[in-house]
């Protein structure tokens, strides 16, 4: 089978992954991280879910780096320590004198160890074969020996110039059975020769021994070849002896506690033929006898128990020497007879030595130490001088002197007993040796671990199944349950609009399929292979979406078609709505968040506080919205969801027609800015921009408008807007799919680039249009009080810098590109020509005016700075106003000399100053400086308000309210005086008028104010000036400037009844007499007397002698006013009118003719007059 490429790709370097701890830990906390955060959230425990909640699993998170930083630190500290020691090592090795032969070793055993590698075709060299060392003297015969053996060659020869100083004082040797390591005997003397390299040798010797440990940790060597010269050794003296013992014996101890193995000890004795008579006892022996073995392998491993077997041995070989020596002594000369009886007698004399050697390098004082596993005695090669032990002794003991030794003669050598001490002694049985006693404590150490480990995991499995089991059965209960609930529940036919009537049925289905989790995210071997909801599933699941689709989709639709009927025509609110019920329907289309967003706000409003109904039907919903496909089961025929769909097809394919009637253009640029609104950060607040002196400089005329869309900001122009070139298209094409267009609609490059043409186009509209609503929507607020004003004026000079940053802000978002004057020519052309820099330039031009203001030209400060001097003047003179004695008298006296025109204010030199800025500095300088007038205005009034109190109103109440001719009913009538004193000219009221409200009223700052406050309110209230009309009229009504106080009027009889001879008409004395047929006009004045007891009456006198006059009559100075008044009038003209007095039966008519304007009679005119206590 082909795999694929990924692994095809992985699988060279597969054999260089080693999976060590290290690799296996971080690979758990990797699938640790990974499984929180993906599984996390769902992960249930006894019903707890630990890591529901985002603070849980970013605490868990934390742990899990608190532990990965805690053992990458454990980590890299021991690495740091392993550096240090090798720094530290390399620090002494510069300044050691022996360094150079040390790097001359270790380059030797590199070279050594690619040769081998090659020669065993193998990186993993160093098991492959057994490893010896051999070691012995000089002239050991160890170099004879090694040659002696077939096949055994050395694998690396350096090639050493004659004058180089690099020595190598061991060779490495190898066949196809092992490796021999044959070191020279000034290693294992370690004599130092030269007082400029002290503990060379030592050096060296441990150097080579920690190499082999460092390549073979695990069992460093197989064994250890000791080699004696058999005919020195016996020649010893005893102190020599014991020097060659002890040395041996602390070489093996070195070994031990460098490999810290235990290894067998091979002691071999060499050049045998120097003996005298060896010749003569093995000359005829044949050939298989001289291959093979001479000596003993013991048989018990233990470092003290060989003490037996050598002396049984050497007592075998001595009887077999004397059982053979009749035989050579028959058929040999004498001289012959004699060499073997000296052979056998130094062969027989030499056991205690021997003995003795054993014992010394095997002594071990009770501690762990090597073992002796054989004793042989060989001869590689018949050379050199031939001693008679025997001989010697005996001459020595009867004092004849040293004797001369005899020589081999040259000829051909041959090796005795040599050829199979190697291949059935040494080389079969390389496993004697033990183990690194420090690797087999680490080795055991870890498997201790591992097995820890192993039993933690065997358990995390047998808990894992349980639980598992536990869960899968309890979510099996569950199911059951939740099946009986739902069978139980009953049907509703009510109107569902939410979807929330269908929560009985779709919660206990609901659970019972979740109660097994989503079968579909799970693998096969989910639960430990102990899930069963891939059997339960697929059965619930299906109950469960026909409930989605036929009655929970239908729910919400029925509620989302009745506002989408009731949405305005073309609106954005009818798109909106479109587009969930077409992403309800068809998944094709489908966007998952914004269905639920739009769901999640319509739920929230409906059923505010009921958390778990909303999170009920979300979990519904969001399951229906990943599984479910209304249009799609259409299209297969479900007849059930075609008549589901009926009753909104019509209004959905109405919307469509009607949304149709919209440009692509514009469909493109309402999604690119509801996109806009979802992605990007919360618009731009220019209360929040400008600062806090906002509120007292600035009011918004609509609060929405300080708000900016961030598309409409530099930030989201740069960083979105420019970079829609490719989502335009696909926004239209979404757009496309809910107005039921061609679902194939393409669009060539000409017409993307006629897309975003015009769609840069209105947002080229939609931007400075929104800023330029932002600039006019700011006004500058009304100032309730003189301190109001300035803390304005300081908050616009001071450092809030009020206006200053309104308009930086506006400059900001609309101010052309800088450009570097780096930039070479064609830099320069290729910058011009962007679509940003062209997008800029067009904002920049429509706003270069208004912020042109903030500019600063060579040395010469901004217009702006020019208006902070015109502020400073205005400041200090509020101040100075705000500051008097008597705030409200100094506002007073601004007011008139402002209304005479006797100075320049600073109110008007700002008002000059601005007409020449432009806007919006213009209007906000203008409704500054009416603002400040208006405060000042105010605060005259309330002087004014005071004194009107004290003045006008005070006396009003006291002489004037609830007295007739103001209340007619009233019994109290106001005092001619008084009424004079209030009403008359140099009256109070009209004083007060002239002095101080005649510069409000008569020079249009009532006008002014009107015109400057936005609710439309005069400075003084028109009630007041109302009523001050009112007072106008009585004054013109009842006082002349010719003779004061006083009314003329003229009366004239018309008419009396048949009853009444007589009727006389007395008007505080003026008497009009009349009787039938006698009609004259006759001139009135009121008052005609200054006494206040004046009566005004009517008398009739009857036809009849006998009867007496009968009166009406009116005592008092208004009697004249209230006897006319008490008359019915009738027959009223603009010049006229008839009054009809009715006494005793009879009734008399008079007209009377009075001024149209000057009416003293009309009542209206003093009931209606109410004189107010405040003027604002």
């Amino acid at each position: 089978m082909k795999l694929p490429s990924f692994f095809q790709v992985l699988k060279p370097t597969l054999p260089k992954f080693k999976l060590s701890p290290a690799v296996v830990l971080t690979l758990c906390w990797l699938a640790a991280l990974i499984w929180i955060w993906v599984k996390g959230e769902t992960f249930t425990l006894n019903g707890f879910t630990p890591f529901a909640d985002i603070s849980h699993r970013w605490l868990a998170t934390a742990v899990l780096f608190i532990i990965g930083i805690g053992w990458l630190t454990w980590k890299i500290i021991a690495r740091l320590r392993v550096l240090e020691k090798a720094r530290q090592e390399a620090k002494q090795n510069i300044n050691s004198a022996i360094q150079a032969e040390l790097d001359s070793q270790n380059r030797y055993l590199q070279h050594w160890e690619i040769k081998c590698q090659r020669y065993l075709e193998t990186k993993r060299y160093a098991y492959v074969l057994p490893w010896y060392v051999m070691i012995g003297d000089s002239q050991s015969g160890k170099s004879h020996l090694l040659n002696a053996i077939e096949g055994l060659n050395p694998l690396y020869q350096p090639d050493l110039e004659e004058n180089s100083t690099d020595s190598i004082y061991f060779s490495i040797f190898n066949n196809d059975h092992a490796v021999i390591f044959d070191i020279e005997g000034a290693l294992l003397t370690q004599q130092d020769s030269n007082p400029d390299k002290p503990q060379l040798y030592t050096k060296l010797w441990r150097h080579l021994f920690l190499w082999i440990v460092e390549k073979r940790p695990r069992q460093p060597l197989n064994g250890v070849i000791l080699t004696l010269d058999f005919a020195h050794f016996l020649t010893l003296n005893k102190p020599e002896r014991e020097n060659t013992i002890a040395r041996l014996h602390l070489r093996l101890e070195e070994i031990y506690n460098l490999t810290h193995s235990r290894l067998p000890v091979y002691v071999i004795f060499t050049k045998l033929d120097q003996l005298a008579g060896f010749t003569a006892t093995y000359e005829n022996i044949p050939q298989s006898a001289r291959e093979n073995i001479l000596g003993i392998t013991f048989d018990s491993l233990k470092t003290d128990e060989w003490t037996k077997e050598l002396t049984q041995f050497w007592s075998e070989w001595c009887c077999q020497l004397n059982l053979a020596s009749p035989h050579k002594m028959i058929e040999s000369t004498e001289e012959k007879r004699a060499s073997v009886f000296s052979f056998i007698r130094q062969i027989n004399g030499a056991y205690d030595d021997v003995a003795e050697l054993l014992q010394g390098i095997s002594t071990h004082r009770g501690k762990r130490f090597h073992f002796i596993r054989g004793v042989y005695f060989l001869s590689t090669e018949q050379k050199g001088k031939i001693d008679d032990l025997f001989v010697q002794s005996a001459s020595m003991q009867y004092e004849l002197g040293k004797q001369t030794a005899s020589t081999w003669f040259n000829r051909l050598s041959q090796p005795f007993f040599t050829q199979k001490l190697f291949e059935q002694v040494l080389f079969s049985e390389p496993h004697l040796a033990s183990e690194n006693a420090l690797y087999l404590k680490d080795y055991h150490q870890r498997l201790k671990r591992f097995f820890i480990l192993a039993g933690l995991g065997a358990l995390a499995i047998i808990g894992g199944w349980h639980y598992f089991y536990y869960q899968n059965y309890r979510a099996g209960l569950d199911v059951l349950e939740q099946v009986k609930t739902f069978n139980h529940v009953e049907l509703t036919d009510e109107q569902d609009n939410y979807g929330n009537l269908q929560l009985p049925m779709l919660n206990p289905i609901g659970d019972a399929t979740f109660a097994n989790g989503s079968y579909h995210d799970r693998l096969p071997l989910a639960d430990m292979g102990l899930y069963q909801g891939n059997h339960i599933g697929p059965f619930v699941e299906q109950t469960y979406l026909r409930l989605l689709q036929r009655r929970f989709l239908p729910a919400i639709m029925n509620g989302l078609l009745i506002d989408l009927k009731q949405a305005p025509a073309e609106s954005e609110e009818k798109l909106g709505l479109l587009r969930i019920m077409r992403m309800l329907d068809d998944k094709a289309g489908r966007r998952d968040e914004w269905v639920k967003t739009f769901m999640q706000k319509r739920w929230s409003q409906a059923f505010e506080g009921q958390a778990d109904i909303q999170a009920d039907l979300m979990r519904h919903l969001d399951y229906a919205l990943k599984h479910t496909n209304w249009y799609g089961g259409r299209l297969a025929g479900d007849e059930e969801l075609i008549k589901a769909y009926r009753p909104y097809q019509l209004e959905i394919e109405k919307a469509q027609k009607e949304l149709n009637t919209l440009s692509i253009y514009q469909r493109v640029y309402q999604n690119l800015k509801i996109r806009a609104e979802e992605v990007l950060p919360a618009p731009l607040n220019l209360r929040e921009h400008i600062g806090a002196g906002f509120d007292k400089v600035f009011i918004a005329q609509d609060e929405a408008a300080l708000f900016i869309p961030q598309l409409l900001t530099l930030s989201g122009l740069k960083q979105y807007f420019l970079k829609q070139d490719s989502q335009l298209v696909d926004l239209t094409a979404m757009d496309s799919w809910v107005l039921n267009l061609s679902e194939n609609t393409t669009y060539s490059d000409a017409d993307r680039a006629e897309i975003k043409q015009r769609i840069t186009e209105l947002y080229l509209n939609d931007y400075t249009g929104t800023w330029r609503n932002a600039i006019h929507n700011l006004e500058i607020r009304p100032f309730e009080t003189l301190a109001d004003a300035i803390t304005a004026t300081e908050s616009i000079m001071g450092s809030e810098q009020t206006i200053k940053k309104a308009l930086d802000i506006v400059k900001e978002h609309t101010q052309t590109p800088n450009i570097p004057n780096t930039l070479d020519e064609k830099e320069l052309e290729a910058r011009l020509a962007t679509p940003e820099y062209k997008l800029r330039m067009d904002i920049s031009k429509q706003f270069a005016l208004a912020t042109s203001v903030l500019n600063t030209q060579d040395d010469k400060a901004s217009l702006l700075q020019d208006v902070y001097q015109k502020l400073a003047g205005l400041h200090r003179y509020l101040l100075a106003i705000q500051n008097a004695p008597d705030t409200g008298k100094a506002s007073l006296k601004a007011v008139q000399m402002r209304v005479e025109k006797k100075s320049t204010d600073p109110i008007f030199e700002l008002q000059q100053m601005a007409k020449n800025l432009p806007d919006p500095l213009k209007r906000w300088l203008e409704q500054l400086a009416g603002q400040a007038w208006q405060s000042i205005l105010k605060s005259a009034l309330v002087s004014l308000e005071t004194e009107w109190q004290d003045k006008v109103v005070k006396q009003y109440d006291r002489y004037l309210k609830g007295r007739y001719p103001f209340s007619p009913q009233s019994k109290q009538e106001v005092p001619l005086s008084e009424f004079e004193r209030f009403f008359g000219p140099q009256g109070t009221l009209d004083n007060f008028y002239q002095q101080n409200l005649s510069a409000f009223i008569e020079n249009g700052l009532t006008q002014e104010a009107e015109e400057t406050l936005d609710d439309q309110t005069p400075l003084i209230r028109d009630d007041v000036l109302t009523q001050l009309d009112l007072a106008k009229r009585i004054q013109q009504t009842f006082f002349n400037a010719e003779y004061g106080m006083g009314a003329q009027f003229m009366v004239e009889p018309i008419d009396l009844s048949a009853n009444k001879r007589r009727s006389i008409l007395n008007l505080d004395g003026q008497l009009i007499d009349f009787t039938h047929g006698g009609k004259r006009k006759v001139k009135v004045v009121w008052p005609n007397s200054g006494n206040a007891q004046v009566e005004s009456k009517i008398t009739l006198v009857p036809t009849e002698a006998n009867k007496a006059p009968r009166s009406l009559s009116f005592i008092g100075p208004w009697a004249q006013i209230k006897l006319l008044q008490s008359a019915k009038a009738y027959n009223i003209t603009p010049h006229s009118f008839d009054v009809r007095y009715q006494v005793d039966g009879g009734n008399a008519t008079y007209r009377i003719y009075v001024d149209e304007v000057d009416n003293p009679f009309s009542n209206e005119l003093f009931r209606q007059f109410q004189l107010p206590d405040t003027l604002y």
